[in-house]
């Protein structure tokens, strides 16, 4: 038996064990899983489905759109494979618990270095699928294609992820290589700068020329229509080699398979050279650099003097909750890259000349917008508010016996996530309702439904993590992924749904239909009262419980 093939094979049994987790936790979750995904798969289909539907009423220039769409697609999603890869190719390659493990063993660091770019690959490409069997069944329903379709995209999906995810390994490899010395955040900063704002704006400056004459120009319609059709980039191999097996063109379709695989061997055979040149070389720099950086004993140290109005017991939780916060880049990496790829979006609305559309598209956006904002907010709740906690871990008793309450320990952890995400959220819709210039009532019941939900989404998770507390658990991921983590999960997606609707379905029927302002007041005073009502019930009745919990617990 081969190393690399002994390490695969512990791959094997690593994920067999994972499946024999999976299947001895509670049904509940699973089925959650599962009814999400299918719904997730039903709902992107009808939306590539209705699009498709859309682009065909614009006559002639409609199919012309289709046919490139395919290539413009799959350039978006190469791109999200690069920056994705560049994040956990980091993470898998040098920041692994199992390196160690390895470098000692008698493997090749050049399998070793292979063996975890395969590993990255599989992580960072699981959503390829989950986003393009979607896209690809409808694009096919559309085109009356056969089913061989689906055998194509999958035959040129496998070079295509080893390209695109090589290609971010590999450029994460170089700049850890030769720049050992500089903070990862800031290089993932500039990575993110140069592969996404740049192209964006560069883009965005495309597709919206200032000089309209009267020739006309397809490449103006859609944002990288040219760029995606550019015979050097990998998404045009894939899409045009799935595109000429479809019409029978064999030849052509082989060609740029093996053009696609000769790439994807190319990429393999880099990580190869660089594992058996740098990879230990490189490990140990970034194992060295964990303790380069020099810290102030205290973080924030004036974080004191700036609370300190507030009283001892609940300054002293303050204090230790915003350090643990900014102590972990886990938290606050994600915190930034979920509200700053919304906030990015927000800004760039006039771009896309949403804001020249008419009211009933603008208000249509305005609350997918809200939908959008509050989802990141129910994400964040369940994944950072709710194990809050659970973390404290054996040292919870120190909490018991402190000179405070259990009431005031969960209220203050619900004041402190409630106040952070109202914050960020009245600022995200504030800029998401200007950029589109909706009515005054549109904006007031836009900013008003997420200060809504971020509160009741922050009691849910406060109230619901001291109901089903876990002590014994040091995972995040593994207090989220229990009973009460998928409940509250679904709950918040449940709030979401019954908040946000009504007022939708006001505002659409009121610039669709015209509805007298008697009525519409009418409406608005109900609907705002449903959500006060369903606001209180839900951010109260679950800290209540939580603190019942708590109090009848011994320490």
């Amino acid at each position: 038996m081969s190393q690399f093939s002994a390490l695969v094979r512990k791959s094997g049994y690593h994920a067999a064990n994972s499946w024999r987790i999976i299947k001895e936790q509670h049904p509940f979750k699973r089925v959650v899983i599962v009814l999400f995904a299918l719904g997730l798969e039903a709902g992107l289909f009808s939306l590539f489905k209705n699009g498709f539907e859309f682009l065909d009423s614009f006559q002639g220039i409609g199919s012309i759109i289709i046919a490139r769409l395919f290539s413009v697609f799959f350039m978006g999603m190469s791109g999200m494979l690069v920056v994705s890869s560049i994040v956990t190719g980091y993470v898998t390659m040098f920041r692994s618990d199992e390196i160690p493990f390895l470098v000692v063993r008698p493997f090749p660091m050049s399998a070793v270095a292979v063996y975890k770019f395969i590993q990255s690959l599989g992580l960072s490409s699981w959503a390829f699928f989950f986003i393009i069997i979607p896209f690809v069944a409808a694009f096919a329903w559309h085109q009356s294609l056969s089913p061989l379709f689906a055998l194509w995209t999958l035959l040129f999906s496998i070079p295509f992820l080893v390209v695109c995810g090589g290609i971010g390994v590999v450029v994460m490899m170089l700049v850890v290589r030769f720049f050992p010395r500089i903070r990862i955040t800031w290089i993932a900063a500039a990575i993110f700068l140069v592969c996404i704002l740049l192209p964006t704006v560069w883009l965005f400056c495309k597709a919206y020329p200032s000089n309209q004459g009267t020739s006309f120009d397809i490449g103006s319609l859609v944002p990288g229509f040219r760029l995606a059709a550019n015979p050097w980039i990998p998404n045009w191999w894939f899409a045009e080699g799935i595109l000429s097996l479809s019409r029978q063109q064999w030849v052509r379709g082989s060609m740029l398979w093996l053009v696609l695989s000769a790439n994807a061997v190319l990429i393999v055979m880099t990580v190869e050279w660089f594992g058996e040149r740098y990879f230990f070389e490189t490990w140990q720099h970034v194992c060295g650099s964990r303790s380069m950086g020099v810290r102030n004993p205290v973080l924030l140290p004036r974080l004191d003097r700036w609370l300190k109005r507030m009283p001892g017991d609940i300054r002293a939780m303050v204090t230790k909750d915003i350090r643990f916060f900014f102590r972990d880049p886990m938290q606050w990496s994600q915190v930034l890259i979920f509200f700053g790829l919304l906030a990015i979006y927000f800004a760039n609305l006039r771009a896309f000349h949403y804001d020249a559309l008419p009211d009933q598209w603008r208000n249509i956006i305005a609350f997918l917008n809200v939908f959008s904002v509050s989802a990141v907010i129910s994400s964040l709740g369940s994944r950072f508010v709710y194990p809050q906690l659970s973390l404290e871990g054996q040292g919870f008793w120190i909490l018991g016996l402190s000179p405070t309450t259990m009431t005031r320990i969960l209220l203050t952890k619900f004041l402190m996530a409630c106040t952070a995400m109202v914050l960020v959220s009245i600022m995200l819709m504030g800029l998401s309702t200007g950029m589109l210039r909706i009515a005054v009532a549109a904006r007031l019941a836009s900013v008003g439904l997420v200060s809504c939900i971020a509160c009741a989404v922050c009691g849910m998770s406060c109230g619901l993590g001291a109901v089903f507390l876990d002590l014994k658990q040091r995972n995040p991921s593994a207090i989220v992924s229990g009973f009460g983590g998928t409940l509250n999960l679904v709950l918040s997606l449940g709030f979401l749904l019954v908040t946000i609707l009504p007022f939708g379905l006001i505002f659409h029927l009121d610039t669709t239909l015209g509805l007298s302002f008697q009525t519409r007041r009418f409406a608005l005073v109900v609907a705002t009262a449903w959500l006060g009502s369903i606001t209180l019930l839900a951010t109260l009745v679950p800290l209540w419980l939580g603190v019942r919990s708590l109090n009848n617990r011994d320490y």
